[in-house]
């Protein structure tokens, strides 16, 4: 029986504590509120405030105290504001707006005082800085005068010194001047009194050489004039004999050299014969072999994996056989003719990779011709001959190939663009020294234009 009423007296004892608590807590928010009503009759504002926000605090909502303590906040904040003392009435106002943000005056007034001191705030800084700034520039003005100063004397000194070595040195340069004219007065006299020796001697000889020469030129023009004599007999027989041999000599070797030449012209027709029967003979294989493949012709575009576009022109194995065969002509001909002739059906192809490969091998033995070609495959209607013409002429790299594809970079037909453009920056990368200044400009700016 013990047990349960001790039970029973602890249950009744915290129920009384959980009721009487509130209870208490109560009576000392209003004695709080009563406490700061008499404060702020007195004029105690900031009291009266602490002891409404203790209020508060123990029971958060008495209506009574919050309303009086917005009231005091609202009127000290409001007489601030009207004097324009932003900084004493901020902490009113923050208390006033964090306790009801949603008085429209409470929250005008905050917002406003808010930006003023902000304003004021960075206003202070820029002149704190400012004057930070003003008393560095103060600073390294003073530094550079001390240093111009410093470089002043300096520079005094050092000229002050160059001054007293180039005295020096003048001094030095005139002395040893002074030795080596003396040296050169005394070398000169001494050069002198040997050549007045000399010539007195050589004069002596002169006089015995002038008589020796006398009887020496007396013997020597017989001498000469028997030689002239013989010497002329001996170049006219000369003459006639050089005469005899190159004659004969001339027409061994115009006869030799016309028998050469017909050999080689001989060989040469042989040779083309052979090459055009070859041609002809390759051609109607290829004719019949392909055949079967007429009207299989295709050119298409297809989607690649990663979301762009390939064009595919040759399915037909005709085309790509005749194609290889224009290319197997540039590489083993060299005769201009020869390879002119071989490559004059292929000129006329209808095939745009064909008449292109055969372009680009013309060049090799006419670039005026070839380029005429070209340029007409860029003009055609003919989308796919301006593809190929435009593949071909970067092959090329010429000047004029790149004046040709900048014209090409304005095409209708977005695969023609997109290969004239592949075609100039190959031609850039491969021949840009070959290339003038002013085209090289051109052709850098509209690759840009075209990968915008």
């Amino acid at each position: 029986m013990r047990y349960p009423a001790i039970g029973f007296f602890c249950g009744i004892f915290l129920l009384g504590t959980v009721f009487v608590n509130p209870v208490s807590a109560r009576g000392e928010a209003k004695e709080l509120y009563k406490g700061a009503e008499e404060k702020y009759s007195r004029g105690e504002v900031d009291e009266a405030i602490a002891d409404l926000e203790n209020a508060l605090e123990i029971d958060s909502n008495f209506r009574k105290a919050r309303d009086l303590l917005l009231k005091i906040l609202t009127t000290v904040s409001t007489e601030y504001y009207a004097e324009g003392d932003y900084e004493r009435a901020f902490p009113y106002l923050t208390k006033a707006y964090n306790l009801a943000p949603e008085n429209a005056k409470v929250r005008y007034m905050y917002e406003v005082v808010s930006k003023e001191l902000r304003a004021r705030e960075a206003e202070k800084k820029a002149s704190e800085l400012e004057a930070q700034r003003k008393a560095e520039e103060e600073r390294r003005k003073a530094e550079l005068e001390a240093r111009k100063k410093e470089g002043e004397l300096l520079g005094r000194k050092r000229q002050e010194e160059e001054e007293r070595k180039r005295e020096i040195e003048a001094k030095k340069r005139r002395e040893e001047e002074k030795e080596k004219k003396a040296q050169f007065e005394a070398k000169m006299k001494m050069e002198r009194e040997e050549t007045e020796k000399a010539l007195l001697a050589r004069k002596e000889e002169v006089e015995k050489a002038t008589k020796e020469y006398g009887e020496i030129r007396k013997r020597l023009k017989q001498t000469i004039i028997f030689g002239i004599i013989g010497i002329s007999l001996s170049f006219l027989v000369a003459i006639f004999l050089i005469f005899i041999i190159f004659t004969h000599s001339d027409r061994r070797f115009e006869r030799r050299w016309k028998e050469e030449r017909g050999r080689q012209d001989e060989f040469h027709q042989r040779v083309e014969k052979i090459l055009l029967k070859d041609q002809e003979r390759i051609l109607g294989l290829l004719e019949k072999q392909s055949r079967p493949f007429i009207g299989e012709t295709k050119k298409i575009v297809v989607e690649t994996p990663g979301g762009g576009r390939q064009i595919i022109t040759d399915i037909n194995p005709h085309i790509r056989a005749r194609a290889d065969g224009v290319e197997l002509i540039e590489a083993t001909i060299d005769d201009p003719e020869v390879g002119e002739r071989l490559l004059k059906p292929f000129l006329e192809d209808r095939e745009s990779r064909i008449r292109a490969n055969a372009g680009k091998a013309l060049y090799k033995f006419n670039k005026e011709k070839a380029m005429v070609v070209l340029t007409e495959m860029c003009k055609s209607d003919d989308q796919w001959m301006r593809l190929s013409g435009a593949w071909a002429l970067g092959e090329i790299g010429s000047q004029t190939a790149a004046e040709i594809l900048l014209s090409l970079l304005q095409d209708s037909w977005e695969f023609v663009r997109k290969r004239a453009a592949k075609s100039l920056e190959k031609i850039v990368t491969q021949k840009r020294e070959e290339i003038e200044g002013n085209l090289l400009e051109r052709i850098m700016s509209a690759l840009k234009e075209a990968k915008k």
